[in-house]
Parts: structure tokens; C-alpha cells; sequence
């Protein structure tokens, strides 16, 4: 079931784009063997619900973006996911509640700053000033909804003037940001089926040198919606960043990753970010429900990444049926903003790597609450050293995946440098959900055997003394592992390392 809202013939463009949406997402479920049909929902709730219940269907795919025709309606949009909720049907996208925050600016800002997250400084309608230049913005509308040229002013006390007029014409409550003068970057997250996301390549808004002298190098609705403009052209997407954008590149990847914690995010989203003059990144605005449009934001993005439309569709569909149950990581948002599903005993295995395993990974080491940052840096570098040089590389893997594609576990080994037949077990790691049901032997029985064709006769692994690896270590007893070695404070005071060994001849 593919549900929108209803959008009348004579809709402006940024509501027309729903059934765009809906076609293309249509497409793409039907060429990979889904039966489908469409729903439009309006104001009329019951009739939605009973049209669900007569023909329950196995998945929605939930495309609803307001639920009124005309404007202050981007608050209503929560209310189909409230509904499917209450239904208890399957569906892609977020949360009733991620929904309802996200689509309220001002909420999201108050949860970012509170949360350590940087976003531009604002004032509301009779707030104290803050030093301009100040951009004005309604708080519940997306899309550059009456954002123009005169968006951007000088002084809170023009904010304040220019928030009464938007007011008076438009309703609604509105609000005037810091205006960050600089680069400004969108970046997309899909669902990892571990609980956090895939942050997908960072795309540049860049602006034509032709922009006119004087206006504001912002995306209004007309650079965006209108083209009849003469400025429409002369706002792009670009992928193609400055050489030395990557490290500004992760710590943006970094704060979307944060940001889809703190908001309870799932499914996919995109974040806007503004760069200042000094190189500090600022989140602007979160969307939760974004365009799912081919070529347009998230599916250009993904794209990018090595991911074909219908792929993308497969894998929001995927997190949407398969989801294990998580075990919230300190400091992320609460297991309990999603429904949990058990995680499969006997999940397939794979050894080729595929784009964003990289960040699944990660995320997946991040999910146990043991390793440092820094180890899961590296357990994604190895994975990324993968990817690059194929089998070229030394590191091989095995990827337990359950059903639909959710990574649920997955070991990384090779052979050990300098030796004639000694191999190193790098990474064993199984999702908290998961463990216990047999996913790491299996995950070890595989790299055994791959092992031994290749002429291996021993195994080692290396593991930690402290109290936390406790765990790991009576694995590794279990399964025919023996300390053949101990190097007192090796990570730490009081934390050894541990040299282990399965024989293989």
C-alpha cells in the first residue's frame, strides 16, 4: 500500500511533487515483485483507516506530507503515522513522534541545543534580539515556504517587522535565525537496520557565479519550485567538494549521526547544514519525511553512494519489515520510539562488500556499547580498505545479515604478515539483539573453513583482560580458543592483551 496525501489538479508544485513521488516509488516496488495499490488520505481518518482494514496490507509505504490542502498543514503530517501506528501496520519512514518534532523547527532547535548539537541562535516573535544579519523562517512549513530575497535582514529589530508582516499574510508562527553566511550542505541518512544510519555523500547547494549582486545566496521557494526565474538555474546540488573537504565532511557525518539519535529517527531523513566562514558546521533544519523523488535530494544522494533508486526503495522497505530489537547505545534515543522485531537465529551469510557497509559496520560496533571510538574508527577503515581495493586488500570479511538485509553481525580476518601459514581473526561482533542465538559461531565457522582452503593451520585472536570483555572471552573458550600469550597493561593499567589460538590442522 503506497499512501499520500490527496493533491488537487490545481496545487502549487511542491505539492504536486507527492505524486511524483508515488509513481516512481510505485515503479520500483512492482519491478521487484510487489503487488501494489495507492491510497489518498484526507481529513477523514475513518474512511483511511477502514480502507486499510478491508484489504490489511503487508507494508505501507507511508508518502503523506500534510493532510490539509493549503498551508500551516505540515504539522498534520504525524497523524498518518499515528494511525498506522495504532493499526499496527508495517511502514516506512519515522515515527509519529520524530515526525511531530521535526516538523516543528523550533521544537528540533530546542532539542539540538539542549542536546550539545550547533544550531544557529533565533528569536521568536517578542524574544530578546541577537546580532543580524537574520533570516526569517516559519516554523512548521518546509519546502522554502515564503522565503524570498527579503528573508534575510539586517537587525532583530527588521526581524521582528518582517515576522508580523509573514504573519499577517500567511499565519502561522514564525521565527528569525542567525543567518549563517557561508556553504551550505544537505546530507541524507538511511536506516541501518542497527539502530543508526547510513549518512549518505554530502551534496553542496552552490551557487552560480552569476547569483545577483545583493541577494542572498539562500534556496527560496523561487530557486527552488519556480522555473520562470531567472534565478532558478543558478542554484545547483553538486557532489564535487574541494579537495580538502573531507575532514569537514566527517565531523558534518558526524553531527548526522548525532542528530538522528537525539530525534529518534528511523527510515530515512535528510539534515541541512550552513558552514560559517571558519569552518564550523551548523544544522539548520531536520526533515524527516524528505523528497523520495528520482534525481531529487535523497535518491540523487544515494545514487551517488552506488545505490540504484530501487535499491534505495528495497532498503526502506527492508528497515521497515525487518528491524531488530535494539539495545539503545548511551546517549542515543530511546529503544522504544520504534517496535521491535526479533532477530532471526540463522541469518544468510555474505563475503562481498557492498556501498555504506563501511558505516553499517561502524554502527553495528557502536551498538554493543564496548569498543571506543577509536576502534570503531578503525573497524569501519579496515571495512572501507575493503571496499577500495577489493582483492587487492588483506582484510576479508563475512557479513551476517537478517532477513531483508538488517546486519546483524559480522567477522573480519586475514593472514597474518611475514608468517607461512598463521592468520589473524581481526573482528568477531554480533548486535546485543542477536547474540546468544548462534550468529557468532556460525560467523567463526565460516572464516574456519575459508581458513583451511586457503592452506591456513592457526588462528588467533587478540581480546582485552578488562572486566567488560568477559563476554568475548568465554566465546572464545567455547570455541576451541586457548590464551597462549598475556602482555600485562598493554591498553591499560590493569587491561592486558590476551594472544589466543585455534589450532586448525
Amino acid at each position: 500500500m503506497i499512501l499520500h496525501q490527496a493533491v488537487p489538479p490545481d496545487a502549487p508544485p511542491d505539492e504536486q511533487d507527492v505524486l511524483e513521488q508515488v509513481g516512481a516509488v510505485e515503479a520500483a516496488l512492482i519491478e521487484a515483485g510487489w503487488r501494489t495499490r495507492r491510497l489518498a488520505a484526507g481529513l477523514d481518518l475513518a474512511a483511511v483507516a477502514g480502507a486499510l482494514a478491508d484489504d490489511r496490507p503487508d507494508l505501507v509505504i507511508n508518502l503523506v506530507e500534510s493532510l490539509t490542502v493549503g498551508r500551516a498543514a505540515g504539522v498534520m503530517a504525524p497523524t498518518a503515522a499515528a494511525l498506522l501506528e495504532s493499526l499496527g501496520l508495517a511502514f516506512t519512514g519515522n515515527t509519529a513522534a520524530a515526525l511531530a518534532l521535526t516538523a516543528d523547527k523550533l521544537a528540533t532547535k530546542r532539542v539540538l541545543r539542549a542536546t550539545g548539537i550547533a544550531t544557529p541562535p533565533w528569536i521568536e516573535r517578542d524574544g530578546a534580539g541577537i546580532p543580524g544579519p537574520l533570516i526569517i523562517k516559519h516554523a512548521t512549513e518546509h519546502a522554502s515556504f515564503a522565503i524570498g530575497p527579503d528573508s534575510v535582514v539586517a537587525n532583530a529589530d527588521a526581524a521582528r517587522a518582517l515576522m508580523r508582516a509573514r504573519a499577517a499574510e500567511h499565519g502561522g508562527r514564525w521565527f528569525a535565525e542567525a543567518f549563517i553566511d557561508g556553504r551550505e550542505f544537505n546530507l541524507s541518512a538511511i536506516d541501518d537496520g542497527a539502530g543508526g544510519c547510513i549518512v549518505l555523500p554530502a551534496a553542496e547547494q552552490v551557487f552560480d557565479p552569476r547569483w545577483p549582486e545583493g541577494r542572498p545566496r539562500i534556496v527560496d521557494w523561487a530557486s527552488k519550485w519556480d522555473p520562470t526565474d531567472p534565478i532558478y538555474p543558478y542554484a545547483t546540488r553538486s557532489f564535487d567538494l574541494r579537495h580538502d573537504d573531507g575532514p569537514l565532511v566527517e565531523r558534518m557525518a558526524a553531527l548526522v549521526r548525532r542528530v538522528w539519535e537525539v530525534c529518534g529517527l528511523a527510515g530515512y531523513a535528510r539534515v541541512d547544514l550552513r558552514v560559517d566562514r571558519s569552518g564550523e558546521p551548523w544544522v539548520l533544519e531536520v526533515n524527516a519525511n524528505p523528497c523520495l523523488t528520482p534525481g531529487m535530494g535523497l535518491a540523487a544522494t544515494a545514487e551517488r553512494a552506488g545505490m540504484s533508486f530501487r535499491d534505495l526503495v528495497g532498503r526502506i522497505a527492508a528497515a521497515a519489515l525487518a528491524e531488530p530489537t535494539i539495545v539503545t547505545p548511551p546517549g542515543s534515543a530511546p529503544s522504544s520510539a520504534r517496535p521491535s522485531r526479533p532477530v532471526t537465529a540463522h541469518p544468510p551469510l555474505r563475503t562481498t562488500l557492498v556501498a555504506g557497509d563501511p558505516e553499517r559496520i561502524a554502527a553495528l560496533c557502536a551498538a554493543t556499547g564496548v569498543f571506543t571510538e577509536a576502534e570503531v574508527a578503525v573497524a569501519r577503515e579496515l571495512a572501507e580498505d575493503r571496499l577500495a581495493q577489493g582483492d587487492a586488500s588483506s582484510y576479508r570479511f563475512v557479513l551476517a545479515e537478517q532477513r531483508h538485509g538488517v546486519l546483524v553481525g559480522y567477522a573480519c580476518y586475514g593472514p597474518t604478515p611475514c608468517t607461512e601459514s598463521a592468520w589473524d581473526l581481526y573482528w568477531i561482533v554480533v548486535h546485543p539483539a542477536a547474540q546468544g542465538g548462534g550468529i557468532g559461531r556460525t560467523l567463526l565457522d565460516r572464516v574456519t573453513e575459508a581458513v583451511r582452503l586457503e592452506g591456513g593451520t592457526a588462528l588467533y585472536a587478540e581480546t582485552a583482560g578488562k572486566p567488560a570483555y568477559a563476554p568475548t572471552r568465554a566465546f572464545y573458550a567455547r570455541t576451541g580458543f586457548r590464551a597462549v600469550a598475556t602482555v600485562p597493561d598493554f591498553y591499560a593499567r590493569g587491561d592486558a592483551k590476551l594472544i589466543l589460538l585455534r589450532p586448525l590442522d
